[in-house]
């Protein structure tokens, strides 16, 4: 198997689990109007793109449309281009959704009429006009120029209609994969377009005025704009479910990591929670994102619980992102806490310490930063014996 054929085949097996995974999203979201037009659009991309490979596997396939299958590959080229168009345009909610409906099934009307525009001179030609080799009059007739205008000339335009509403839609993404995606699919096209559809109508143009010229390098630069825009098509579409993949993922992991920093930060809370019971905040009871408030709630009392333990505590002796330095001064804050309230509960007058108080919790750059500070010093304090191991540290309990 030649370099050529097993790029395309891994192209066209990539297309096809594109469409797939689209049209399990539609199933999913039956209403998502651009969805519904994007998925047909992709259907047709992986047909042509896997039937398209000229290939002995295919040959029977090709011989069951017989003459009709030319008419099949280009309607299928058609009817993708316009799905592109159509998709961006559905999808650009800050126009009236009635004025994207009636947009785009004038659009719809428009493919309709190429592609019957196509197949009836295409079908009603002099015989001769499609022989090959192409007879010299035959570029000349009005049915071939018709026919190729019909064909590459929707195709050529219908697509840079998709590119141009696909960079306006851009500028609104902030999301790197889905900028990354839509520059990917916007080159793609473009590539397609001017490789496929461009270089043909430059060709019937150059053959009209001169049928035997020399046009192998433009059948080099069809090849080139075919293979490679679907190829950087088929990447920029792979990057959509492959982004859904890896947020689902990193979201997966991000529970598992919130969920066992909750465990190891439990003791901590547990006392400060106890010592201070005003800062408890109201239970989440939704069960879809329980663990996810858990996890926020536990942080937030820990994180209050330290700004009141902060009027006992001493000067800092060090640096405070480093538990072991911090562990000490919340264990000093902790006795003398618990003395002024011992002192209280017998009647003594307790003089409270005066602002500014020392910070206990410094800064930090993410949420994954300050959860590691927190579940160490939560162990640094409990392997002092400072904090109780009671052995239920494993669950945070609901209110």
């Amino acid at each position: 198997m030649s370099l050529d054929l097993a790029v395309r085949w891994f192209k066209g097996i990539a297309l096809v689990a594109i469409a797939i995974w689209e049209l399990v999203q539609l199933a999913r979201r039956r209403d998502d109007l651009p969805l519904r037009v994007l998925a047909p659009g992709l259907v047709l991309l992986a047909f042509a793109a896997t039937v398209g490979i000229k290939t002995p596997a295919l040959a029977a396939v090709k011989a069951f449309f017989g003459a009709a299958w030319p008419h099949i590959i280009n309607g299928c080229w058609m009817g993708m281009a316009y799905c592109f168009a159509a998709y961006f345009l559905l999808a650009d909610t800050e126009r009236a959704l009635a004025v994207r409906k009636r947009k785009a099934l004038i659009e719809l009307g428009v493919l309709v009429a190429a592609i019957t525009i196509m197949v009836v001179v295409h079908d009603t030609a002099p015989p001769a006009t499609w022989r090959s080799p192409v007879p010299a009059w035959a570029y000349h007739s009005w049915e071939r120029i018709v026919y190729y205008l019909s064909l590459d000339g929707y195709a050529l335009v219908i697509w840079f209609v998709g590119i141009s509403r696909a960079r306006a839609l851009r500028r609104h993404l902030h999301n790197p994969w889905a900028r990354a995606a839509f520059w990917l699919v916007i080159v793609g096209s473009a590539g397609m377009a001017l490789g496929v559809n461009a270089i043909s109508l430059i060709q019937q143009a150059i053959r009209a005025f001169k049928p035997r010229a020399d046009l192998e390098a433009f059948h080099t630069m069809y090849s080139t704009g075919q293979l490679g825009g679907q190829i950087l098509l088929t990447l920029g579409l792979a990057l959509v479910p492959l982004a859904t993949g890896v947020v689902a993922l990193r979201a997966r992991h991000d529970r598992v990591l919130r969920a066992r920093y909750s465990r190891r930060m439990t003791p901590l809370w547990r006392v400060l929670t106890a010592r201070f019971p005003y800062i408890a905040l109201e239970h989440q009871r939704d069960d879809d994102r329980r663990g996810d408030h858990e996890f926020e709630r536990v942080t937030v009392e820990i994180t209050d619980g330290l700004a009141e333990l902060a009027r006992d505590c001493p000067e800092p002796g060090g640096d405070m992102s480093d538990p072991a330095v911090a562990a000490g001064m919340v264990a000093t804050a902790l006795g003398r806490h618990e003395e002024a309230r011992r002192r209280e509960a017998a009647g003594e007058d307790v003089e409270g310490a005066e602002p500014p108080y020392p910070r206990i919790e410094p800064d930090f750059p993410d949420w994954q930063a300050r959860a590691r500070w927190m579940a160490e010093l939560s162990e640094e304090l409990t392997n002092r014996g400072v904090l109780g191991k009671d052995g239920d540290h494993g669950r945070v309990p609901s209110r």
